[in-house]
This record gives structure tokens, sequence and C-alpha cells, in this order.
């Protein structure tokens, strides 16, 4: 994907500068050089993706993107582009029918501990201008069983039609008093130590400092959640369900601090 990336950016940034996109992108200094990191955007058209894409170039010129998406779009139901970039940027599919985002979380682990970015689209549809759906529980789990940071971006149509793209600062999200009474009553188990290890973990994550060193150290701490995982020694269910409706406010508000006043928050 990272070849094709390469090649197809410069076709897609000639289109993303015409006066039909006029993309313009605010923050980009907040992009690190290197992964990994979770990206969260809102997401408005089929476009968001691309406009994203080139909005992140400081890091995907060294570093491979894999979004989620659900399945249907592998088969054209949301279009020929839907198809198209399937098949440019390669995915982490999604079953939204069934509800478990198990399997999207351990692939995602895999892509993270090498380095790799994962952007979610946490509302999981489209939304229309000045809204922005409900955060679905996919990306706080993959955000509680991954030691990596976040990235928000915000995407949108400004007043003079141009697709502008604001990007955020990296964060981790904070602990929550939910973790703490699981842990409790998970008691010495194996799973309550294994949960207890990617709590800590994930806060020294957060003092890492964000260049090509402190990256490389946030994989090593991924690499060894992923061992646990492929050990499966023990039940996952738990583990791949920590995240609670706070942490997707908590996400859902550095988004949201990300576009322009008047937007706002709507239900399912």
């Amino acid at each position: 994907m990272w070849l094709r990336y390469v090649i197809l950016r410069i076709p897609f940034a000639l289109v993303a500068r015409s006066r039909k996109y006029d993309l313009r992108v605010s923050g980009r200094e907040n992009v690190p050089r290197y992964g990994p990191f979770i990206v969260v955007c809102n997401h408005q058209s089929s476009v968001d993706i691309i406009a994203v894409a080139l909005a992140l170039k400081p890091v995907l010129i060294h570093r491979q993107i894999w979004p989620w998406a659900k399945k249907e779009i592998q088969t054209g139901a949301e279009g020929l582009l839907g198809k198209l970039l399937w098949k440019v940027f390669g995915v982490i599919p999604i079953d939204r029918s069934g509800g478990d985002n198990s399997e999207a979380i351990r692939r995602s682990l895999e892509h993270l501990r090498r380095g790799e970015l994962v952007l979610v689209f946490p509302e999981g549809t489209r939304s229309k201008p000045g809204e922005v759906k409900p955060f679905q529980f996919g990306v706080a789990n993959l955000a509680r069983a991954a030691p990596a940071p976040i990235l928000p971006v915000a995407v949108y149509r400004r007043e003079d039609g141009g697709v502008q793209v604001n990007i955020g600062k990296l964060f981790t999200l904070p602990p929550k008093r939910r973790m703490y009474e699981v842990l409790e009553e998970l008691g010495e188990k194996a799973e309550g130590r294994f949960v207890q290890q990617v709590e800590t973990l994930g806060q020294w994550a957060e003092t890492v400092p964000r260049d090509r060193k402190g990256m490389k150290l946030i994989t090593r701490m991924i690499h060894i959640v992923t061992e646990f995982v492929s050990r499966k020694d023990i039940p996952f269910d738990i583990f791949f369900r920590l995240a609670e409706e706070e942490d997707n406010e908590f996400i859902r508000d550095r988004v949201m601090e990300l576009l322009p006043p008047g937007w706002r928050k709507v239900k399912a």
C-alpha cells in the first residue's frame, strides 16, 4: 500500500488542489514523523480518507496507514470510489452486523506493533454537515488495548466549498474508575494481571517522546501486548471490551474541538 500511496499521492494532490476541493490543512506540525498511532476522524463523505491521507503526508512517506472499513465497500456498496480506495489503501474489514470488533483490534495491534498507523472513523457512517454522531466502541476498545497515542483529525467543507482538514495534538485516554473495578473483580487471575500490565504500559507510553526513538519504544510496548494475544492462554473478551461510554465521549470531544463553532453532537 505504501508504494501505491506514494505513486497515487501526486494525482490525488492535484485533484485536491482543484477549485472543486481546494484542500487546506491546519495543524500538520502535530503529525509525528513516525508511527505507531491511531488516527480518529469524523466522517462526512467518501473523499474523507483521501483528504486525511494527504494531510498526513509527513508520516505516510515513512509508514503505512490502515483504515477500518465495513466489508460491504469491497463489493461496491459505496460506489466505485469506495471500492477503488479499498484496493489502494488496503483496509481492516469491519463486520457491522455482528458487533464484535475483536478481530479488527487484533489486526490493528499487529499493524501498530510494526510502527504503522490505524485510521478509524468512529461514527461508523457519514454524518450530516454540522453534526457528529456518537462514536462507536471500536476505537475506544482499541485505544484501551494498545499503548499507542491517538491523533484527532477533523474534516469538513468550508463556507467557500473547499475541504478543510484540522489536525490536533496526540493524546491518550485517561485512567478510568471502571478499569480499577475490573481489576479488583479479576483479582489475581491471569486476566487481571494482563489488564494491569496493559494499563501500566499505556501510562508509560504517555510519557514517551514522540520522536523516532520514542515511537520505537511504543512499538516494543505494543509487541508485549500482541505476544499475550497470540498465546491465547487467557480469555480476551474482557480485554477487548474495557472501553466505556466516557471513553467514546472523551475521544469525540477531542475531534469536536477541531471543528468550527456551531457543530453539534447528535444522538444515534
